[in-house]
């Protein structure tokens, strides 16, 4: 049996018309019914030859030689249910009444399970007028069924770890550095392991020779925190078990508990920079679960010493202390499980940096840590909290902080535009040297008068816009340098530099969506047809088809859920069906869009700009928007040849307001 079988699937967008004549069927005139048949078969030929099929092809080949592919089926799913399996031993299939420009998802099976079932994700490409797309698949690798035994024993107790949930994992790469969105990408199998209690072994079906890993779920009581992790060799937080290139190699693993609970009696010597024991300090951890956040002072020994339970790792605080006229200062102290159970790795932060092993002896944890006198400085200022709300900015400072003024006004904090473009055309008088023919898009970012007052004794910066209402945009309150109250010192404050301050206050509207090709015409007609040097533009593949892009306002950022499902296009008069989702916002974050600047200008002009490149030929008018990909190749609708797009809609405002609705959109 051949490892290679051929598919080819006729995937096609079915049309609702039919243009055929009806034939009474008579012996009067046999020619006349002749001739209406043949007619009534152009027509059908017409018919079928618009409705765009596309052919998938792909090869389904056996990852080893031994695969037995001979009652091999495919189905495929669009929106509704699955196809019926097609047996391709014949080589080809064909599904009806399908759409193009679709999400698919396509299962190859073995009734009498010769290879494990594998599933993918794709998307049909689109097509136009009367055209027939061939869109190949690739070559889809299956497996024959190998069953994988496992063994997991704890470590120290060589008893078997029970009930985990193992599950297998292809090893694929649906990255590439040539984004396709008409890749094949498969899909995890949804499988686990089933454990048998009576010899300890986890058994699932494997497809021999596809890169497969095996993992677990480690976290048992779903805490957030893994309470098992391979002996050797893991990341607690990971899942993986075995790697794809051990899967068959190893049989039986070790599992340690990572979270199991540690019981002993932690005694802590703190001494000064002579070897001399201190005592005065408060030292205390959160970590402990008895409820003694406190060490009590064992005055015999010297020691700072508490009775320890807890699970995972702990944390020992030192603060700060003084001791006569000496200040210390403060440490932190964690301490950390390793391999062994009684071994622990400590490290002390601080002036004086530990880090090292030691091991409980009777019961007993004995550290030292030494403390570094210190003498009085003035605190450097952090910014403690920051937040920009209703266009005004709020900072919390760790310590008091005045502004710096030149000429009686502040300098310290500015509000300022972002992004902002100035175009200056060739054709307008100007101090810039542009000359006609020509036009030059800059940076003009200004600076806007602003508000700030500080209060809380000098601990909270507010800032806002002198003018009561803002332009729709890009703003930011800049923070530079501060004045330290207690040092007298000016400080530019590292963490509270820039703050975004975005504006949109105009509301969405749905109407405000545009579908353009980017062709410089709208509706057959150049947008722009001479330059600002009134030289006609002349171009010969303007006009044409060209990718199409969904065009979306600034407003957006006004919604908090925003979807464009559409459901079929019309390609030079000719509807389609389709199925593509755009997710254009999602939980109040901008989701599948790019933002451009779109510059309305002739196709014959020369642009020259500074840092942002400016989008021509669009029927918008200049100024930012969004964009998405469309995945259609398109012409202008024009009155002679209808091509649009349909869309179902749905959107929700941050105010909470949602409307739904079908909406017809021409390219333009």
């Amino acid at each position: 049996m051949s490892n290679n079988i051929k598919i080819v699937l006729a995937v096609s967008a079915a049309l609702s018309l039919s243009g055929c004549l009806e034939v009474e069927d008579n012996n009067n005139n046999d020619n006349v019914v002749a001739a209406l048949e043949a007619q009534n078969q152009l027509l059908q030929n017409q018919i079928d030859a618009n409705v765009a099929p596309i052919n998938l092809s792909a090869t389904i080949k056996g990852a080893t030689a031994d695969v037995d592919l001979s009652d091999a089926q495919v189905s495929i799913k669009f929106a509704g249910e699955w196809s019926a399996p097609v047996n391709i031993t014949s080589a080809k299939l064909l599904l009806t009444k399908q759409a193009a420009n679709s999400d698919f998802l396509l299962k190859v099976t073995s009734p009498s399970a010769a290879f494990v079932s594998m599933t993918f994700k794709g998307m049909t490409k689109t097509s136009s007028q009367g055209q027939i797309i061939s869109q190949d698949l690739g070559e889809i690798l299956v497996g024959k069924p190998k069953e994988k035994q496992l063994t997991l024993l704890q470590t120290g107790k060589n008893s078997y770890v029970e009930n985990l949930e193992l599950y297998p994992q292809y090893v694929v790469n649906n990255s590439s550095p040539y984004y396709s969105p008409y890749k094949l990408e498969l899909l995890q199998p949804e499988s686990l392991a089933v454990y048998t209690k009576e010899t300890g072994e986890y058994k699932l079906v494997l497809p021999e020779g596809i890169s497969t890993e095996l993992h677990a779920k480690l976290d048992v009581d779903s805490d957030g925190v893994n309470d098992f992790e391979l002996e050797l060799g893991q990341n607690g937080s990971a899942t993986k078990l075995l790697s794809a290139n051990k899967v068959w190699a190893e049989n039986t693993l070790y599992l340690k508990e990572v979270n199991q609970l540690r019981e002993y009696n932690l005694r802590l010597s703190l001494l000064d920079g002579e070897g001399s024991t201190l005592e005065g300090a408060r030292v205390s951890t959160n970590d402990n679960d008895n409820g003694n956040a406190y060490f009590a002072y064992d005055a015999a020994t010297s020691q700072y010493v508490l009775d320890t339970r807890y699970r995972g790792y702990l944390t020992v605080k030192i603060p700060s202390f003084t001791v006569g006229d000496v200040s210390y200062t403060s440490a932190e102290m964690t301490i950390s499980p390793t391999d062994f159970d009684k071994q622990y790795r400590v490290q002390v932060s601080g002036n004086q940096y530990q880090n090292f092993v030691t091991e409980v002896v009777d019961g007993k944890l004995n550290l030292v840590v030494g403390l570094s006198a210190f003498s009085y400085q003035s605190p450097s200022i952090t910014a403690l909290s920051q937040k920009v709300k209703d266009n005004k900015l709020d900072v919390f400072y760790s310590a008091p902080v005045e502004l710096i003024k030149v000429d009686g006004k502040q300098v310290s904090v500015t509000l300022a535009s972002v992004n902002a473009l100035k175009v200056i055309p060739g054709n307008t008088t100007n101090d810039q040297g542009v000359l006609p023919g020509s036009t030059s898009v800059k940076r003009d970012n200004k600076t806007l008068e602003s508000q700030v007052s500080l209060t809380l004794n000098g601990t909270k910066l507010t800032a806002t816009p002198t003018s009561a209402t803002l332009e729709d945009g890009e703003y930011e309150y800049r923070v530079g340098k501060l004045v330290n109250v207690i040092s007298g010192q000016e400080e530019d404050v590292s963490n509270d530099n820039i703050n975004a301050l975005n504006v949109y206050k105009t509301s969405f509207s749905i109407n405000d969506v545009v579908l353009d090709n980017v062709n410089y015409t709208t509706n057959g007609a150049l947008i722009v047809a001479k330059n600002t040097a009134d030289v006609a533009v002349s171009c010969g593949w303007c006009g044409g088809s060209s990718s199409v892009r969904v065009y979306f306002p600034l407003s957006i950022n006004s919604l908090s859920d925003l979807t464009l499902t559409m459901t079929s296009y019309t390609a030079n008069g000719v509807n389609i069906a389709a199925n593509n989702v755009i997710q254009v916002v999602q939980s109040g974050y901008l989701g599948n869009v790019n933002k451009q600047y779109l510059l309305k200008a002739a196709q014959n002009e020369n642009i020259t700009y500074d840092s942002i490149s400016p989008l021509r030929g669009t029927s918008l008018e200049s100024g930012y928007k969004y964009s998405s990909y469309a995945y259609l190749y398109l012409e202008d609708d024009t009155a002679s040849r209808a091509n649009s797009a349909t869309f179902d809609y749905s959107y929700t405002t941050k105010a909470g307001e949602r409307k739904t609705g079908t909406i017809t959109l021409k390219v333009k």
